[in-house]
């Protein structure tokens, strides 16, 4: 009996130790959403990738876009009021990896007619768009320890907007 049970139970560290030798811990390139917070309208849209640099077991990706204004110009719009909260949020990419980020760095940029606008986030990742009326580029940038993507949003501030996107 006691040796059948060493039995049982070196099979089931076994069994155990494997699966987790096994697991797939590739950290694909994140997919990046913004959330839009306005009561009843709000939304979350997903960004567009634009400068990739990201290695991993499934592959290396790498995406270069010389201007990223003209670029995020090219992207459906996304409305939202003057002063509206928002925040943004990374996924993992179910299509090539996992979520496993190691302290990335998020840095958000507004583009208007090539000036840069910093983003001030709070550590939720939360900001608020500026006052002022007009088109945007949103750039937003997630850095790892090695690996870097950048996304872009065509941004509409507009005060009689009733619906975002």
């Amino acid at each position: 009996m006691r040796k059948s049970l060493k039995l049982i139970l070196g099979m089931f560290f076994f069994f155990a130790l494997i699966g987790c030798i096994a697991e797939d811990y590739d950290v694909g390139v994140p997919t990046a959403h913004l959330y839009i917070d306005a009561h009843y309208l709000s939304q979350s849209v997903q960004l567009t990738e634009a400068n990739i640099s990201w290695s991993s077991s499934n592959g290396k990706v790498e995406e270069t876009f010389d201007d990223i204004e003209e670029y995020g110009r090219s992207q459906g719009e996304i409305k939202v009021f003057p002063g509206q909260d928002a925040s943004l949020e990374f996924k993992e990419n179910k299509e090539n990896g996992g979520d496993i980020w190691s302290a990335p760095t998020i840095t958000a940029v507004l583009w208007k007619n090539g000036e840069k606008i910093k983003i001030d986030m709070n550590e939720y990742r939360e900001f608020r768009f500026p006052t002022e009326e007009g088109n945007y580029i949103l750039e937003a940038t997630f850095k790892d320890e090695s690996n870097t993507a950048q996304y872009v949003g065509n941004i509409v501030i507009n005060d009689d907007t009733h619906a975002s996107r």
